[in-house]
């Protein structure tokens, strides 16, 4: 059931719990105070006074910085950026923050000294949503960097760097991108986050999933290595979806890669459990009953919105709608989607078993048999049938073009589009009924890095190209022994993969302009070491209006 609230549909809370009800009073308060706070702040920095303390609350008596997960933005428009931080002094013990309200003063300016201020405010970092702080700074100019930070009391950021995108009537003539997914904690270290943050001239980084997981690589597998310790158990709950968050973003690394740019990110499984379905857990999920897995999605939801930079209100129960455009000028419409929450559950291969391996089976060619859910489906639709913009993003989890393993329905992975045969088919003809020009779609999930059209038939060379597909490799979860072992039978079994790489980790630098789209995979040499090498083992490039080949 939905309710309107000043414009929006606000879902109701999944459940009759007051908590939630008081909760979401208690938020929409500490924002209005937010708001007055942050006028009086200004007013009082416009009159004269040095730094606005007449408008702030006492800060809390913290023996530590409260800053350990460093900040980041995102979800950036042409006039405004979500500019985020949590505070968390014990950070891997819940935060260990006091259970009081926070005044956090934040400023942005368009020098790298923060000594030419355009906008600053106080947020309110509240307990209920474990003291995360998103600030939607507005009214900026369009196709600029900025500067950043925050500060309590004596504590205060470094400076990050963001910037907005081009307006809407803009015709820019280049964007420089990243695309990364999935980084376990302790197998290895985010070298490639290193070399990421070491790019000069990044306008965005994509996030495709897989942004923390919910065990370890040891717990997951009796036989799983790590370079680096992981003490936390699974998580089940708010504070070990936290702490999980937390241990994640204790790497300097990522720290950096978020300080360098905004982010425009989606989730896939592992921010709530591994393969998981809509209200459907794994087999052999710690939480299997429905209702304990929608508490559990809940708490997984939420974490992941705390800390995330993203123009969302925060969820109150098990479900958030994370499906959201964004524009690059007239050069690129990015469509964020969201995979996950409304696919149904998988009833093909050994259920039992929890096998996401094997034969397509009736009920996945049925027309309600879904992976992005029916509202999604239109609002794709919409969204693709309205874009003018030359080059179409299609930002989203699991891999899109046809894995082949053998003749016949004999096996496919389940999990990724494959396992959704007739969904796939209803988005690909969205594709082609919209006429959006030069659709390019980047996914994650499977670790290794795979480059390949999306064709009309799969199984014919000559058939119609509908997109280019670029598949990013992990930052740092383990690759796909198994996988390997069969790149080559894929391959030949796929006239459409162009290129594969099923051992190294890194990511992909996008490098787009009017004419062309040119990709670079970079990998990583020994990801065991902080300092390996990382090189860019293949080059791609898609003419405007043409077909994929090698750089």
């Amino acid at each position: 059931m939905r309710e309107r609230v000043d414009g929006r549909f606000v879902r109701a809370p999944f459940s009759a719990d007051a908590a939630w009800v008081g909760l979401a009073a208690r938020i929409s308060r500490r924002r209005f105070l937010g708001a007055a706070a942050a006028t009086a702040f200004l007013a009082a920095c416009s009159s004269g006074g040095s730094d606005g303390g007449e408008a702030l609350a006492p800060p809390p008596s913290l023996s530590s910085d409260p800053f350990t997960l460093g900040v980041a933005s995102g979800d950036p428009t042409d006039d405004g950026v979500v500019l985020w931080t949590r505070l968390a002094p014990d950070p891997l013990a819940g935060g260990g923050m006091p259970d009081e309200d926070v005044d956090v003063v934040w400023e942005l300016g368009t020098d790298e000294d923060l000594k030419q201020t355009v906008a600053q405010g106080v947020a309110s970092a509240i307990p209920e949503l474990g003291h995360s702080v998103h600030v939607d700074a507005s009214g900026l100019d369009a196709d600029r960097p900025y500067w950043y930070r925050f500060r309590v009391g004596d504590f205060e950021t470094p400076v990050a760097r963001t910037r907005t995108m081009p307006a809407a009537s803009a015709s820019p003539g280049r964007m420089r991108m990243g695309q990364v997914s999935c980084q376990r904690f302790d197998p290895v270290f985010f070298v490639a986050y290193r070399d990421l943050a070491a790019t000069e001239d990044l306008d965005l980084v994509v996030h495709c999933g897989d942004y923390i997981y919910e065990k370890s690589s040891v717990a997951d597998d009796a036989s799983g290595t790590s370079v680096r310790d992981d003490p936390l158990p699974e998580a089940i709950d708010l504070v070990g979806y936290r702490n999980r968050y937390a241990l994640t973003k204790s790497d300097e690394h990522l720290l950096a890669a978020h300080a360098i740019a905004p982010w425009l990110v989606t989730w896939d499984d592992h921010e709530v459990e591994n393969n998981y379905t809509s209200d459907s857990p794994e087999i052999g999920s710690e939480t299997p009953g429905r209702e304990e897995f929608l508490a559990r999605r809940a708490a997984a939801y939420q974490a992941w919105w705390e800390h995330t930079p993203v123009r969302l209100d925060a969820p109150s129960g098990p479900d958030l709608r994370i499906y959201r455009p964004a524009s690059f000028g007239d050069l690129a419409r990015f469509l964020v989607l969201d995979t996950r929450q409304y696919r149904s559950p998988q009833v093909c291969g050994d259920t039992e078993a929890g096998l996401d391996v094997g034969p397509r089976c009736p009920e996945s060619f049925e027309p309600e048999f879904t992976a992005l859910g029916d509202e999604q489906e239109g609002w794709v639709a919409d969204q693709l049938a309205g874009s003018d913009a030359i080059w179409n993003v299609i930002v989203q989890q699991v891999v899109m073009q046809q894995w082949r393993f053998a003749p016949g329905n004999t096996i496919w992975n389940l999990d990724q589009w494959d396992g959704y045969p007739a969904a796939r088919d209803r988005f690909f003809e969205t594709l082609r009924a919209s006429g959006a020009s030069n659709p390019v779609v980047l996914s994650g999930d499977v670790h290794s890095s795979w480059v390949g059209s999306l064709a009309a038939d799969f199984d014919d060379p000559a058939s119609e190209i509908l997109a280019t597909e670029f598949v990013a490799t992990a930052i740092s979860s383990e690759p796909s022994g198994a996988l390997t072992a069969v790149t080559d039978v894929v391959l030949d079994n796929s006239p459409h993969i162009a290129w594969a790489e099923t051992t190294k980790r890194g990511w992909m630098l996008h490098d787009v302009t009017r004419d062309a789209w040119r990709t670079n995979v970079r990998l990583v040499f020994d990801p065991t070491m902080e300092d390996s090498q990382v090189e860019t083992e293949s080059s791609w490039v898609v003419p405007a209006g043409g077909t994929l080949s090698e750089a």
